[in-house]
């Protein structure tokens, strides 16, 4: 019987699955025209990357983001890391968490708030969920502030948003378990070797 312990615990090891939680997200962000001006549209691409949030295991704390919007970089998130889904944090009226829900939804009412260089300075973008309505099927808006007139705001009504999985970290639990399993094989062949 002894000589199947090491081989099975080997395999139960190895087979174990190991479930996986992203913390970078590729985005599409598409605005329909806004105040009925084709001229006036939103596309935005890029990354989000942030820690899983330590209230929620199904939330990620976006700390960074990459990527462009209507071929102007994004700088950055607004207060980086600063605000998780018990926090909220105010810049230019916005109020904003920078969490990402991964269960379904995309974010919460609060939304993130993003830094966005252009022309003529920096700008916000504040990407936030209203709700659904006929005027905003998606349920989702893109308010961006003029940066020469920072009370001016253009409220877009997101057409699509679309986030993608692009890298993982594995979950605490599942590596707390493998940990166990590897330091059990280790203990295993530490007694086979001594009792040769």
């Amino acid at each position: 019987m002894k000589k199947f312990i090491l081989p099975l615990a080997l395999v139960s090891v190895l087979s174990a699955p190991i479930p996986l939680l992203a913390n970078t997200f590729s985005f599409v962000i598409s605005t329909a025209a806004a105040n009925n001006d084709p001229a006036q549209h939103f596309v935005g691409t890029g990354t989000f990357t942030g820690p899983v949030d330590p209230f929620n295991s199904n939330a990620f704390d976006i700390t960074s983001i990459t990527g462009s919007a209507n071929g102007f970089n994004f700088l950055g998130v607004v207060d980086p890391g600063a605000t998780n889904s018990h926090t909220t944090d105010t810049a230019s009226g916005f109020t904003f968490d920078n969490v990402l829900f991964v269960n379904g939804s995309h974010t919460d009412t609060n939304g993130f708030l993003l830094d966005l260089n252009s022309p003529v300075g920096t700008s916000l973008a504040h990407v936030f969920f209203t709700g659904v309505t006929a005027q905003n099927p998606g349920g989702y808006e893109v308010d961006e502030v003029d940066p020469n007139e920072p009370g001016a705001v253009t409220p877009f009504s997101i057409d699509s948003f679309t986030i993608t999985p692009t890298s993982a970290v594995p979950e605490p639990a599942t590596l707390l378990l493998l940990g166990t399993g590897v330091v059990g094989l280790g203990e295993l062949l530490r007694r086979r070797i001594a009792g040769r």
